[in-house]
């Protein structure tokens, strides 16, 4: 397996936390734009579906097996789209948070914001694609789409709030699956096929998605369906977005946290197992470069190596040892450690004071990424650095208090309502 193709799943696991904590600090007008971006994409997947309804009535009346796997071909097109283009998408965010809330990357306060979020401005993008770019084009307004959505809609109704939570549930476990796959591999055809066989089993088994339903409502009232408002979020939206986030909770919690990062890290230590050789190996978050790798001079041959060489030919000269020697020297070097010293942090601390540029914030096993200052305390505690002097760590947070950090959308509203309680209270006295 090539390490710069393939990741773990302890690896993928680690990239689900990071990308939990990168997306609960999106500034607002990032998030929301990506949700509507997210539902607009993921759109084509209900597009194609509503086509093949629509204009293969046959199959749709002598052969609705075939109809059922032709719709699940189609739909995780959409999902690839999201997924290298890095959208909001509620159901993926289901997993990602919840798996960053169970390693303390996130907050409660941030999770409910984003899942509120990206699911109401899901719906925005799928009502935009609805009546722009379906309706208002007439796409959609022949007789045989009209036909078609009312009756993928009643189909999707004819199931009681109980089934339709039952079959959301089962339906995000896939999708969570999909977006755990996918994070394993980099190249794009093998994403493709990570998101596409667990896409394709939950579509052809109707099991419930709710951003998917979200377009095919929509379009199904535009073209004057006759089911109520009120039953189909009762019978449809609700269990479904329920049902989404139970399937896709367990999934984080079970699979993802507990099976592939505590089991795995509970026994490393209690068994003593080594470290990873290459511990900086980690995914780019929803094909985002900000995330990279890093490899270790120590590790690696590949990195200067003219430059090494030409270092260990001087040291050789000067001090009359042999290669052989110098080799073996070096063999016994160890490891570096992925967390500085006590030394080095000092350094850095009093670079970054004389106006350095900032280095990188890189917790333990997470992720590294461009542009970030040191750990937090709460990324300080997903990393398990507990080697940092409590006086490096009071610096460190007095820095970090001043500098300008990306922080999570959550923690600005909860500064942003104690600072205004707190106004109030010295106004009052």
């Amino acid at each position: 397996m090539d390490d710069n193709h393939y990741l773990t799943t302890y690896e993928a696991a680690l990239a689900v936390v990071a990308t939990g904590m990168k997306k609960s600090r999106l500034k607002p007008d990032t998030l929301l734009i990506n949700a509507i971006v997210g539902a607009i994409l993921f759109s084509v997947g209900g597009m194609l579906n509503l086509l093949v309804h629509s204009m293969l009535p046959s199959i749709s009346e002598n052969n609705p097996g075939l109809l059922r796997f032709l719709s699940g071909s189609f739909y995780p097109i959409g999902l690839f789209y999201v997924v290298i283009m890095g959208a909001e998408l509620f159901n993926a965010n289901v997993l990602f948070f919840t798996v960053a809330l169970c390693r303390r990357g996130v907050s409660v306060l941030d999770l409910v914001i984003n899942w509120l979020v990206s699911w109401w401005f899901n719906l925005v993008g799928n009502i935009f694609v609805g009546y722009i770019i379906s309706h208002y084009s007439n796409t959609t307004t022949s007789q045989a789409f009209i036909g078609g959505t009312h009756e993928v809609l009643a189909s999707k109704m004819e199931y009681s709030f109980v089934e339709n939570l039952l079959k959301g549930i089962a339906g995000n476990f896939f999708v969570s699956l999909a977006i755990y796959l996918q994070i394993m591999a980099k190249p794009l055809h093998v994403k493709f096929l990570m998101l596409y066989l667990p896409v394709f089993s939950f579509i052809s088994l109707d099991f419930t998605h709710c951003v998917a339903d979200q377009y095919l409502v929509v379009l199904g009232k535009i073209n004057h369906s006759s089911e109520p408002w009120g039953e189909i979020c009762w019978k449809l939206l609700l269990p479904g977005t329920i049902g989404n986030i139970i399937g896709g909770t367990f999934f984080g919690i079970v699979i993802c946290w507990y099976m592939h990062i505590y089991v795995v890290e509970r026994d490393k230590k209690e068994l003593n197992l080594p470290q990873y050789e290459f511990r900086d190996q980690q995914p780019e978050l929803m094909q985002d470069s900000r995330v990279v790798r890093q490899k270790d001079p120590v590790l690696h041959d590949d990195v200067e190596v003219n430059k090494d060489n030409e270092e260990k030919n001087s040291v050789s000269n000067s001090n009359g040892s042999t290669e052989s020697e110098m080799l073996e020297s070096q063999s016994n070097l160890e490891p570096r450690p992925y967390l500085e010293s006590h030394a080095s942090a000092t350094s850095r601390l009093s670079n970054r004071r004389r106006g350095s540029l900032a280095s990188v914030r890189s917790p333990k096993n997470v992720f590294p990424v461009y542009g970030m200052d040191e750990p937090l305390t709460r990324e300080r505690t997903i990393a398990g650095d507990h080697a940092h002097d409590n006086e490096i760590n009071d610096e460190i947070d007095d820095e970090n208090s001043i500098a300008n950090e990306a922080r999570s959308i959550g923690s600005h509203l909860v500064r942003m309502l104690t600072r205004r309680s707190r106004k109030d209270a010295s106004t009052d006295v």
